[in-house]
């Protein structure tokens, strides 16, 4: 509905803009000549709202206001789209830059108008009414989620636990304990989905229960599966290492870690040549600020726990890039030189780790490798998280364009989460997403 409605938005910003060109009298003939060009670049603006986190559901209703995410997005979509028309063989019949601009600010106010519309029909919709069969850490923050994107659809009621079940988080819900008495409490409380954070299929009376309220119109689903589809992120501590054996085919990966390979050998090269290109101005700005190497080089966890030197500019002072300073982002930025911020800020001191991709060491895409102490440490914290060196890490990677921030080890476990994720569902198509998205947000300079 989102993505029509966008849709429906931009022809109507575009019959704005010929209409009040042209008026109604010439209004077929423009039409029709504008049609198909900006129907291309309609397409293309669904594209690039996606890649933007325009329909990520979870940031539907963030603190940001919808209205600047819009006129950001929409900004960079103009430059794109008069870049798209220089080249389009039409654009001397329709010399079309009056009516880009015009069609560009009509319809930002347009989207901003028909947003908060939505919004407030998702917000007043009936939603499902679901309870909590289990509980957990994640049920919590699932649960919380839910409340607050009541565009999601989703309404939780209660939490029911078995008798002496002990958990290790609050309970935000009104609480039922389990003792056959299912039926009663689904109609009492309207409810008809149920998400089961227990193992079901390990208690046969569970299973039982559940099957025998099927008649009443609930839906059962599998927290971790409901969990995952929903936040994009595994639930670490209500999976078990079955879980792992079921969903960790790395035998029907094999075709596209091939052609992934194929692919980062090629990316490694481009970098590698734009890195030679850049090389003798970068490595003047770093010389001119500090004294130092112009590359840094830090030990990282890779494959299968395998130790390499990821290279990278430097962009601290000399001595400030050999200190450990562990978690603390203050401190790095402190030591930071100011060309080091903006090779940061625009990701150029990442390029020299076109070396460690042509090497086999890294990927583009991937989870971040980590440094050998933060491994040792967190290995022994976090459940599975060696899981996550299963495959080789990346210079971009889900985790990144979905977490705001990484800065501490609290983080740490939010950060396997997505990892998980990733290494469960890596795809061409996924990697093609985090591909782009990443080279969004290095346009755009929202990156950390």
């Amino acid at each position: 509905m989102l993505i029509l409605g966008d849709l429906s938005v931009f022809y109507l910003g575009l019959a704005v803009t010929l209409f009040f060109r042209y008026g109604f009298e010439k209004f077929e003939k423009w039409w029709l000549l504008h049609f198909l060009p900006f129907s291309t670049l309609f397409i293309i603006w669904i594209v690039i709202f996606w890649i933007a986190g325009l329909y990520d559901l979870l940031s539907f209703f963030s603190k940001q206001k919808i209205g600047e995410k819009i006129i950001q997005t929409m900004f960079f979509i103009g430059i794109l789209s008069v870049a798209i028309f220089y080249v389009w063989q039409q654009q001397i019949v329709i010399t079309p830059k009056t009516n880009l601009i015009i069609n560009l600010a009509v319809s930002a106010f347009l989207l901003i108008i028909w947003r908060k519309i939505y919004e407030k029909i998702l917000a007043s919709s009936q939603k499902n009414r679901l309870i909590f069969l289990g509980w957990s850490k994640e049920t919590l923050e699932f649960s919380n989620m839910l409340r607050e994107s009541p565009h999601f659809g989703y309404e939780p009621v209660a939490a029911v636990i078995p008798v002496g079940y002990e958990t290790d988080s609050d309970i935000n819900l009104p609480v039922f304990h389990l003792d056959g008495n299912l039926p009663k409490i689904i109609r009492e409380k309207g409810v008809n989905l149920v998400i089961a954070s227990l193992d079901i299929r390990a208690n046969p009376d569970f299973t039982k229960m559940v099957y025998e309220v099927l008649p009443l119109g609930i839906t059962y689903a599998n927290f971790p599966r409901f969990y995952e589809e929903t936040l994009g992120k595994i639930p670490v501590s209500t999976i078990s290492e079955i879980w792992f054996l079921e969903n960790l085919a790395e035998n029907e990966k094999r075709f596209f870690e091939a052609g992934k390979r194929a692919f980062d050998i090629l990316a490694g090269i481009i970098l590698g040549i734009i890195t030679i290109l850049i090389l003798p101005f970068v490595s003047a700005a770093i010389k001119s600020e500090s004294l130092g190497p112009v590359f840094f080089r830090q030990r990282r966890v890779g494959k299968n726990g395998k130790i390499f030197e990821l290279i990278k500019f430097r962009s601290k002072t000399h001595d400030g890039a050999e200190k450990n300073s562990g978690w603390n982002k203050e401190e790095d930025e402190k030591r930071s030189t100011f060309v080091g911020k903006i090779l940061r800020k625009s990701y150029i001191d990442e390029l020299p780790q076109a070396l460690n991709i042509i090497s086999g060491e890294m990927s583009l895409i991937g989870p971040r490798p980590e440094r050998p102490e933060f491994v040792e440490n967190l290995k022994n914290e976090i459940p599975h998280y060696m899981i996550r060196l299963l495959v080789r890490p990346g210079i971009s990677g889900w985790a990144q364009i979905n977490m705001k921030h990484d800065a501490s080890a609290k983080d740490a476990l939010e950060k396997l989460q997505y990892d998980l994720y990733y290494i469960k569902n890596r795809s061409f198509w996924l990697d093609l997403y985090i591909a782009l998205k990443t080279l969004f947000t290095m346009i755009s300079h929202a990156g950390k």
